[in-house]
């Protein structure tokens, strides 16, 4: 009997020790289970983005720099939303919907419900009106060409605007002051608006992120906006970096430091392309560098000779575009000769070209016929040409944040200089532009410069682009202070022309003009070289069919809104769980064999 009692009392024994270890097994799987649960809290999710230019201002009425626009469209919604991959417009802006009039006067906007402020005020239709007549009522130079043709904007009701034109408008959907909180800038006086604010983090806009911390030359920050109408973004954080040295920005990319680089110089390129986890792009996105002259007929500081277009046209024969592609380019851009870069648009393509016999190709004995014919000789033989007996010295100035601009000027220097043109040249960083571009003495406009090279990134929607080159611009987007009758006339038959194909005429007849009066010696089309980590994060998407950027296009935020962490660490994570369990099950079995073999061998023993 008492060897029978222990005998039975053995599957009692193997199952308390089963169950005990069913019972570890399963505390530990649902601690495993929580850790990756989803639910769980998790870490602050950021991404780094280097770049070379630092944005100017967090004020859409003195920003410009092309970064901060980047910025802008992070932190405002446009009227009408943009897609990434198409560049057509769709219902992801303030807007749901839209339509027209039969006669092409009035616009009526039909706003998305739910859109608040970031400090949680909702977004009404008094909002859109209100932006378009501080604008429209003050003549704000900043926006004045996206609102001309309008007469009036009406808030009919909470969530509908009405755009009355006096003439046809066909591009009201795609251009348009920045929609801003009436409850804010009201507050400011135009002039206050436009030369004092700052608008200082954090910044009030209605995008999915909100500028937080803002220090200029140093970094940037904004973070996610929780009660984004179309939901909170995945990533909670963007944070811009400005580095001074691209060589540094690159290694910071490589090591995991950054996410994401713009700027790449092209000595890097190729290295990039071979490193694993990194995509990298190259592509023209609407842009160009130019050479610009002082053609102000006013008050001005330039050299009287560049007020004379035959002597801005001689100069472009003294420029070896093919030499600044391979020498101040490495090959990374094409040669440019109009604000209009071939191959950025399709049905229709806006861009004009010059042809055979009107482009002023590189002939540096062109040039000094050309100088001869329009009095410009060198009267002394002392190698340079005179004005009024007085020898012609043209400031020339290139930007401190861009090597590639530096070697395309010393260049055009060595060039100028071979044809009689004495050139002083000096590197500056972009506040000292503007303040010579748009200098004034007390109340009156002077401008402060002879020539020089800049970057500029132009719009999507073409005839914007050209608007800024009216003599209306003067003192704002034009930036030459050129003034041309002819160019003014075609630019409004543009801005009325309902048939896109007659308009996309007009914009080419403009920018021939442009070319034949040379404001300005476009030089290159230069790809603009980007590289992006692709072993961290998904979601990335290049704009334009796939020919444009996949981050800081300046058209909508989707760019890092689609964007989606990679789950690597999640993945590891399961794996080494399914290990523990594999090997916890393993002691199970183990454990479970070991005491039925026991029992069976004392049984054998008991018999």
């Amino acid at each position: 009997m008492k060897a029978g009692s222990v005998a039975g009392s053995r599957p009692w024994l193997l199952a308390c020790v089963v169950s005990l270890l069913i019972v570890l097994l399963g505390g530990m799987l649902a601690s495993l289970a929580g850790a990756e649960s989803p639910t769980a809290q998790r870490s602050k999710v950021t991404l780094k983005i280097g770049w070379m230019e630092s944005p100017d201002n967090m004020n859409p009425f003195l920003g410009w720099s092309n970064n901060v626009y980047e910025i802008y469209n992070n932190e405002y919604l446009g009227l009408c939303g943009r897609d990434t991959r198409t560049l057509q417009l769709d219902d992801k802006g303030l807007a749901k919907s839209w339509e027209v009039s039969a006669d092409g006067l009035t616009w009526t906007f039909h706003l998305n419900q739910g859109i608040t402020w970031h400090d949680g005020e909702p977004l009404t239709a008094e909002d859109v009106a209100f932006s378009y007549h501080f604008v429209m009522d003050n003549r704000l130079p900043a926006f004045i060409a996206t609102c001309k043709g309008i007469k009036d904007v009406v808030a009919v009701d909470r969530y509908t605007v009405k755009i009355i034109c006096t003439r046809p408008k066909p591009n009201l959907t795609r251009v348009g002051p920045w929609i801003l909180p009436n409850h804010i800038w009201s507050r400011l006086s135009p002039q206050s608006a436009t030369t004092e604010f700052q608008n200082p983090p954090p910044v009030i806009g209605n995008g999915p992120w909100q500028v937080v911390d803002f220090r200029k030359d140093d970094f940037l920050r904004m973070v996610a906006y929780k009660d984004f109408y179309l939901g909170p973004p995945a990533i909670d954080e963007i944070l811009f970096v400005v580095y001074q040295n691209a060589d540094t920005m690159v290694q910071d990319l490589k090591s995991g430091e950054l996410d994401a680089a713009y700027g790449i110089p092209p000595a890097q390129y190729k290295p990039l392309e071979d490193t694993p986890g990194i995509a990298v792009t190259k592509y023209n996105w609407f842009n160009w560098d130019h050479l610009a002259f002082n053609c102000y007929e006013g008050e001005s500081r330039g050299h009287p000779v560049l007020r004379d277009p035959r002597f801005r046209a001689a100069l472009e024969y003294a420029i070896d575009r093919d030499a600044l592609v391979s020498l101040a380019r490495n090959g990374y851009a094409i040669p440019g000769w109009t604000f209009m870069p071939p191959d950025n648009w399709t049905d229709p393509d806006y861009s004009w070209q010059p042809p055979d016999g009107v482009r002023r190709d590189f002939d540096l004995e062109k040039a000094s016929q050309v100088l001869d014919e329009a009095g410009y000789a060198d009267g002394d033989g002392d190698g340079i040409r005179e004005y009024k007996g007085r020898p012609i010295t043209l400031r020339l100035w290139a930007e401190t944040v861009s090597p590639e601009v530096q070697r395309e000027a010393k260049l055009i220097a060595g060039w100028f200089r071979e044809v009689g043109v004495n050139v002083k040249l000096a590197v500056y960083d972009d506040a000292v532009y503007y303040d010579g571009i748009w200098n004034y003495e007390g109340a009156t406009f002077v401008p402060d410069f002879d020539m020089y090279i800049w970057e500029w990134d132009g719009y999507i929607e073409a005839g914007l682009t050209l608007d800024c080159f009216t003599s209306a611009q003067i003192e704002g987007w034009n930036e030459m202070a050129w003034s041309n009758a002819e160019f003014d006339r075609l630019d409004v038959l543009q801005n009325e022309a309902l048939d896109v194909n007659k308009r996309a005429e007009l914009i080419r007849q403009m920018q021939q003009v442009m070319y034949e009066d040379a404001p300005a010696i476009v030089l290159t089309h230069a790809y603009r070289l980007a590289a992006y980590r692709t072993d961290r994060w998904q979601g990335w998407e290049r704009a334009n069919y796939g020919r444009g950027p996949a981050f800081n296009m300046q058209i909508n935020p989707w760019a890092y809104y689609n964007l989606r962490p990679r789950t690597a660490a999640a993945t590891e994570s399961g794996a080494s769980s399914s290990w523990i369990v594999a090997v916890i099950v393993a002691a199970l079995a183990a454990a479970g064999f070991f005491l039925v073999g026991r029992r069976r061998r004392r049984r054998v023993e008991e018999e």
